[in-house]
């Protein structure tokens, strides 16, 4: 059973740090007013195999902010990085994990987002229930949204990568993307497999990988 996300209120859409899951109780509790005297809170850092990779502090609301490599916020750091060792996790490589980046830059800037951002759909990877992908909440549940991805998620009816892409390793990483997700732009994920593949040099060797 997925871990309960966040309560739908959310902080607002911001370029710096964004406030964690305790800059979003005491928003709750006090106002946003109040929270901001506590100063700008990161979000749980990836340091290394204890990390907790815990739902509550991945959650924004959507902005159109774009993506930019080399100005990434700790949320689509974080995000990265949560990828790259879930992927990890799986026993999966660079290929995938490219794959999956690349997919979630287009889809979602890397960030998490709590509302539907196009029809009903939500999460790194804009997953929408009503094609099967699962519930609200598992959409919005990082771990249950890339496992669905992959073609791993027990929630999922949709096929995932490793469903449409047997062969991965042999397709070029932006069709495959294109395989699993359908988009009206199949153009747009081969155009962020670059970038996908230099947060994967950046950071892959360092993270432990997490099986959730």
């Amino acid at each position: 059973m997925a871990p309960a996300l966040l309560a739908r209120t959310s902080p607002p859409a911001r370029t710096g740090s964004p406030v964690s899951r305790r800059g979003l109780f005491l928003a709750g509790a006090l106002g946003l007013a109040a929270t901001a005297a506590f100063g700008p809170l990161a979000p749980a850092s990836a340091a290394d195999g204890d990390q907790d990779w815990s739902e509550e502090f991945f959650t924004r609301p959507e902005t159109r902010e774009g993506f930019l490599l080399d100005a990434m916020d700790d949320w689509q750091i974080d995000n990265a990085k949560f990828i790259i060792a879930a992927v990890k996790g799986h026993d999966l490589g660079e290929t995938v994990g490219v794959i999956a980046l690349s997919t979630a830059i287009v889809e979602s800037w890397l960030y998490n987002y709590q509302p539907a951002v196009d029809a009903d759909s939500g999460g790194l990877f804009q997953q929408r229930p009503s094609m099967g992908w699962g519930s609200e909440d598992e959409v919005r549940h990082k771990k249950h949204a890339l496992d669905a991805f992959l073609g791993l998620g027990e929630h999922s009816q949709a096929p995932g990568l490793l469903q449409v892409a047997a062969d991965v390793e042999s397709w070029e990483p932006g069709a495959a993307a294109q395989a699993v997700q359908a988009s009206a732009h199949p153009e747009r994920y081969a155009e962020q497999v670059a970038a996908a593949r230099t947060l994967w040099d950046r950071y892959a060797a360092d993270l432990a990988p997490y099986r959730g």
